[in-house]
């Protein structure tokens, strides 16, 4: 969500120009214009002069004029100005052209000519050193990188951009400029860094009252409160953005402040209100064609949908969207409308189709973030923040140079004793690492040791006595098929294929669970999801699964993961033996410190003071052991009649 948001706040502000369509002017900029053209005739010129100048720039102020509404006449009037820039040897205001195509390229969605346009005005720039023009394209192509979520080029382009607005003293692109390093921050989920950048880009933008700026800048704070789950204070801010927004006649801003409000209310589960704003943003944004947006908002309305129940209109906007994001090449886009449809398949029960969805969304996801690219994205804030320290060191040196000889003895003094301690102290420092290298390959070879010997536990108590019957039972099958009663056999045939099928189930069990890939709570609840509906489909049993999105963020290790499954599986083979039910209720949910599982079932019931029951069957005590395992605790309630309740309450602290 917070993506597209900053992408525009960035576009909104570059150069200073306004992305509201200001009529009055538009129509003073064309008299001009015609009136230019019309007093050229009259002079009867016809080789380049001045007055091509003018005529080139009043087109670069149409196109700034059209682009933030009308991206298509926006680049009519660049392309005008490019034309008569090349004819004239104008070379500022080829470099314009090419910046103002870019921009508007990229309010329509097409990033591979955005950045061709864009790397054509650096080009000018660098040849003709225009320093302004230079930040305006490094910053251009630094947002074209980002929405693609090429981070570490992204920050390389913005930073280039920063350093030269630093140079000339372009309060308004330093300001911009915070706000990109909010983006990049946020990205990568420091959440703290990104409101300080984007507290001090707001305080910027208030001190030159740029109105585009100061929205832009409460809409992405919002964001980031969004993020933290804040979603009070997210709203404050978001409705702040939009007061701000529509007073200005910021028609897209207004549109992402709809957008972002609606993604609040749904958040808070408040899905009336999550679609009222949500079709209030796809309205706009299909009408200035924002193709880009209108995938990220189809989304949005795809999960308020989903989350009413309405699954047919959920699953038509995740395909929207995915048709969408395939044509812009949005990488986030794509994994985000994958997933949707994963969910939607998997709550309708169609779980292979869901798998597939759910393998998509994985790969995109893994292509977007990975630990390669947060390496560079940390190399480059370093390489910069060095540069700028070298500089400061550069002009401290040049002072110390007209120090004194005594002060240069006295130097020399503290830096051999400063050389001597630190060589004490790296000697110290090195033994030091090679103890704590030496517990760490222990503790990982403790830890494999344990691990290892779980799954030969695992494998020895439930497969074990598995094999040992199929064993003594295929022996007494041999012993009757040589005989006369070979009808007697079957029987034994039967259990050989029950127990068989019975140890591949546990065999599936153990290798989920030791499955590094499986550590995500998402995992967890899909496959939770997957077994239960196969399970209850063979009785007819309707499975009712309702997982909280607050999960994701939980991680189990593989002894939790699998006794938290075998709980489930131990409850939900209960209900498909004993219950006679209908219908099965299975919830997940979590509070600060624990999660909770409750799976209940509106069959036959039991009497709870039966004998059996109170000194505990085999599935009773496995599940109170699980639980112990979980440092949690389990209560099982039931009448007969009325069904029966399991809760599982885990401590996560």
């Amino acid at each position: 969500m917070k993506k597209i948001l900053s992408l525009f706040s960035i576009l909104f502000s570059l150069q200073n120009s306004s992305f509201s369509q200001n009529q009055h002017l538009i129509d003073t900029l064309e008299t001009q214009l015609k009136n230019h053209n019309t007093l050229k005739l009259e002079l009867n010129l016809s080789s380049p002069s001045l007055y091509d100048t003018t005529a080139a720039k009043l087109l670069s102020r149409l196109a700034v004029e059209y682009r933030g509404n009308n991206p298509d006449k926006a680049m009519e009037y660049a392309q005008q100005s490019l034309a008569l820039s090349e004819q004239i040897g104008y070379k500022k205001g080829m470099a314009i052209a090419y910046i103002n195509l870019g921009i508007s390229s990229e309010m329509k969605g097409d990033f591979l000519p955005a950045l061709d346009y864009n790397k054509k005005a650096l080009d000018i720039g660098l040849e003709t050193n225009d320093k302004r023009n230079m930040a305006y394209a490094y910053n251009t192509i630094g947002v074209i990188y980002y929405n693609q979520s090429n981070y570490p080029e992204a920050l390389k382009n913005y930073l280039a951009s920063l350093k030269i607005k630093e140079e000339i003293g372009d309060k308004p692109g330093i300001a911009n400029a915070y706000g990109n390093l909010g983006n990049i921050y946020s990205s990568q989920g420091n959440y703290p860094e990104a409101l300080k950048s984007y507290t001090a880009s707001l305080k910027m933008h208030e001190e030159i009252d740029n109105k585009y700026g100061i929205g832009d800048n409460y809409n992405n704070i919002g964001a980031t409160y969004h993020d933290l789950r804040n979603y009070p204070e997210a709203l404050k801010n978001y409705f702040l953005a939009l007061q701000i927004r529509q007073e200005i006649k910021d028609v897209r801003g207004i549109a992402d402040s709809y957008h972002a409000i609606g993604e609040s209310y749904l958040s808070e589960g408040n899905y009336p209100e999550a679609l009222k704003n949500q079709f209030a943003a796809l309205k706009i944004q299909e009408e200035i064609d924002d193709q880009y947006s209108i995938a990220f908002t189809c989304i949005a309305i795809g999960d308020s949908y989903f989350g009413q129940g309405k699954y047919t209109d959920a699953y038509a906007y995740y395909n929207k969207a995915l048709s969408l994001a395939k044509e812009l090449g949005g990488l986030d886009l794509v994994a985000s409308s994958y997933s949707g449809l994963a969910i939607v398949d998997s709550a309708r029960g169609n779980f292979m189709k869901a798998f597939e969805h759910y393998k998509l969304y994985i790969t995109y996801r893994d292509s977007i973030i990975n630990t390669e690219k947060t390496e560079q994205i940390v190399a480059l804030q370093m390489n910069y923040d060095f540069s700028k320290k070298q500089d400061s060191l550069n002009v401290v040196q040049a002072k110390k140079d007209l120090a004194a000889q005594k002060e240069l003895n006295k130097n020399k003094l503290i830096r051999n004793t400063f050389i001597a301690g630190t060589m004490i102290f790296l000697l110290f420092a090195g033994a030091a690492i090679l103890f704590y290298i030496d517990r760490m390959q222990r503790n990982r070879k403790k830890q494999l040791e344990e691990v290892r010997a779980r799954i030969s536990r695992d494998l020895h108590d439930d497969m074990g006595s598995t094999l040992q019957s199929i064993s003594v039972m295929s022996e007494i099958v041999r012993m009757k098929s040589t005989s006369d009663n070979r009808q007697e056999s079957i029987p034994f045939i039967e259990k050989i294929g029950s127990a068989s099928r019975e140890m591949v189930d546990k065999m599936n069990d153990i290798v989920w669970a030791v499955n590094p890939q499986n550590d995500d709570f998402e995992n967890i609840i899909l496959h939770m999801r997957a077994f239960g509906g196969e399970l209850l489909a063979g009785k007819d049993i309707a499975l009712h699964f309702k997982a909280n999105g607050s999960l994701n963020d939980i991680r189990l290790s593989m002894e939790k993961r699998r006794s938290f499954f075998l709980v489930y599986k131990e409850a939900l083979n209960n209900a498909y033996k004993y219950s006679c039910a209908k219908n099965v209720n299975v919830e997940i949910s979590r509070t600060h410190h624990t999660l909770t599982l409750v799976v209940e079932d509106d069959g036959a019931g039991f009497n709870m003071n039966e004998e059996r029951l109170i000194t505990g069957g085999n599935g009773l005590k496995n599940m109170s052991t699980r639980a112990a395992e979980l440092n949690g605790t389990i209560s099982i309630t039931s009448e007969t009649g009325h069904g029966t309740k399991v809760s599982l309450t885990v401590n996560l602290s």
